[in-house]
């Protein structure tokens, strides 16, 4: 009797999805996962005087490589990713040596086939302040595509800023939800 309710049991849920495809998803695991990289910028001592403005503009870059594998989780199911889903992407300035202002700049995060990019202007470079960097233009979209690469890739902000002779790091946060499935 046991072994008929077993059977009709297992019959019933079988019946119960659609498709394979809708019991595979029962066993997809859903995460919460980070990678950053420090965007260490070193701004000259010389500058340019800009003419329309009389103000010094310092051109400036920071580059870091960013690798997906850095995070645990996405290391350990990297073969079972299915996707992922950016869903916030924050610059926060870490340190800096003395006051400065970015005059103007473009943060982007790249790989040999996706950019995605923001311009950054007038902002205030002091220890804790935040850029967030939206989704206005699909920028999540295409960060979405190189992550699902599983390849290393690279955040970078050039431009110009206030004056020369200062350093600052501005890491880069990218976070989202990965979906894995083990099969």
């Amino acid at each position: 009797m046991k072994s008929i309710i077993k059977i009709l049991l297992l019959i019933l849920v079988s019946y119960s999805f659609g498709s394979c495809d809708d019991a595979e998803e029962l066993l997809d695991i859903k995460f919460n996962s980070q990678v950053s990289g420090d965007l260490n910028v070193v701004v000259p001592p010389e500058g340019a005087v800009n003419k329309s403005t009389v103000m010094r503009a310092v051109s400036f870059l920071g580059e870091e490589t960013i690798d997906p594998k850095s995070d645990s989780q996405i290391n350990e199911y990297l073969n079972k990713i299915k996707s992922f889903d950016v869903y916030e992407v924050i610059g926060t300035v870490i340190n800096v040596s003395a006051p400065v202002e970015i005059v103007n700049s473009t943060i982007t995060v790249s790989d040999d086939s996706q950019v995605a990019s923001w311009a950054v202007d007038n902002f205030n470079v002091v220890n804790g302040a935040k850029i967030t960097l939206g989704n206005s233009d699909g920028q999540w979209d295409k960060i979405d595509q190189i992550l699902g690469g599983k390849k290393v890739f690279t955040a970078r902000i050039e431009g110009t800023v206030d004056r020369g002779d200062v350093n600052f790091t501005i890491r880069i946060l990218i976070k989202m939800k990965v979906v894995a499935n083990p099969l």
